[in-house]
């Protein structure tokens, strides 16, 4: 008997990704339902440090990092520039958050840091500010087909301190410790404040912006914030890295910096070591 008719001996597109092959294992980061835990939200080793800042008790969460990545900010640069931010603009702000991305995110979606309106990790809630981890083996790789807010956060890039090279099809973003210190802590820091006050202005409306309104906002007001401190001449500062606090909270130097001050027997004398993990 003639066997029956099989049309997957006919369909060429078995096997490939129009019939759905390999979508499963794609490298994507799914977007969550609102009302869900953000994989953000999920932090795999971590630190708690309660600091009094411009009279608001805020809780400093520290991701660890790993053994390529490195938090530029530290706990006490970020309350340091907290203090001269006016107190009313910290209402609501219950977290910063030091984290770790995931390689997949490093990837997909790099980030200098992002707010979260209210998150849950561990015991810890409320609204957060995130401050994310960065590689600096890794140079950030920008088409050279820009519009122009990208033509404009790039030349802020250049003026943070980073190094942009142009080749043939890209712009080349090589970053220190100190400039991507100088962007996160200057900059996202501040801009991530502005969307903060500008949900907390109006909560119901403020869904219904675009996020070109947004960013306009969030912009306007770092901008605004940050000119004031220069011109109090409360920024630019040192990295404030002081090994004993850092080792009084429970954090590890190595997550800060590349290399470790050890003070050594003889009074005066510091050695360095090379970051080992």
């Amino acid at each position: 008997m003639k066997a029956g008719h099989d049309p997957a001996r006919r369909n060429r597109n078995i096997g490939t990704s129009k019939s759905g092959h390999g979508q499963n294992n794609r490298l994507v980061i799914s977007i969550c339902d609102p009302e869900a835990v953000y994989s953000y939200e999920s932090l795999a080793s971590y630190g708690a440090i309660s600091r009094k800042v411009n009279r608001r008790q805020i809780t400093f969460l520290v991701e660890k990092t790993r053994a390529d990545s490195y938090h530029a900010c530290t706990v006490d640069d970020i309350a340091h520039l907290l203090q001269y931010v006016a107190p009313a603009d910290l209402e609501g702000i219950e977290l910063i958050v030091l984290r770790q991305p995931k390689r997949n995110e490093e990837i997909l979606n790099p980030l200098w840091g992002r707010i979260g309106y209210y998150v849950e990790i561990g015991r810890h809630r409320g609204r957060a500010i995130f401050i994310e981890a960065v590689s600096l083996s890794k140079p950030m790789r920008w088409s050279k087909s820009l519009i122009p807010e990208i033509e404009r956060e790039l030349e802020r890039l250049r003026n943070d301190g980073h190094e942009i090279t142009a080749t043939k099809r890209h712009h080349i973003v090589s970053s220190s410790l100190e400039s991507v210190r100088a962007t996160q802590l200057y900059r996202t820091l501040l801009h991530e404040l502005g969307h903060h006050i500008d949900y907390s202005q109006n909560p119901s409306s403020f869904g219904s912006k675009l996020p070109s309104e947004k960013e306009s906002f969030a912009h306007r007001y770092a901008d605004r914030v940050r000119d004031e401190l220069q011109r109090k001449k409360v920024i630019p500062f040192k990295r404030i890295v002081d090994p004993k606090g850092i080792e009084r909270d429970g954090l590890r130097m190595s997550d800060f910096t590349a290399i470790q001050q050890i003070v050594g027997p003889d009074v005066g004398r510091v050695m360095v070591q090379n970051r080992k993990r």
